[in-house]
């Protein structure tokens, strides 16, 4: 049996803040496009260098972003419920940015790329919204590199 209910899956789509601005129709549409997935403790999510092929909303547990850095790994946040995870990729149609891995058992609700893009192509605020999260993500990715010694 699914932790994720219909009726959890409903709710993290209409309280999504990417979703939120979307008719009922187009909210519906995702919420049947929608796969509740379940990740263990140590288990990834999302790997950097990777094809986006799905986008996620973490219901419970928390997450590590981090990124190959020139000398270790660089940690670029810890997230959790309500955080959404691997839009980049998916908006951008290129390789995974970061690799997200599960810190505590996360139970998360996944969305396939190509209906995130067709959802984005037909709602210009949910395209300029995600855009500005690409943006935002970026400027902090770069401030978390270390300086060339």
């Amino acid at each position: 049996m699914s932790e994720l209910s219909q009726e959890k899956i409903s709710r993290l789509v209409d309280e999504s803040y990417i979703f939120k601005g979307l008719d009922d129709e187009t909210r519906g549409i995702l919420k049947a496009a929608a796969s509740p997935r379940v990740f263990e403790p140590g288990e990834v999510l999302i790997r950097e260098d990777e094809e986006g092929l799905e986008l996620f909303i973490i219901e419970s547990g928390k997450v590590s972003v981090s990124m190959l850095g020139p000398t270790a790994d660089i940690d670029l946040a810890e997230l959790g419920p309500g955080a959404v995870v691997g839009e980049v990729a998916v908006l951008t149609e290129t390789p995974r940015t970061s690799t997200v891995e599960a810190v505590e058992r996360v139970v998360a609700v996944s969305f396939m790329a190509e209906t995130i893009r067709e959802i984005s192509a037909a709602n210009p605020k949910v395209e300029q919204l995600l855009e500005r999260i690409v943006e935002g993500r970026a400027r902090h990715t770069i401030s978390m590199i270390p300086p060339p010694e």
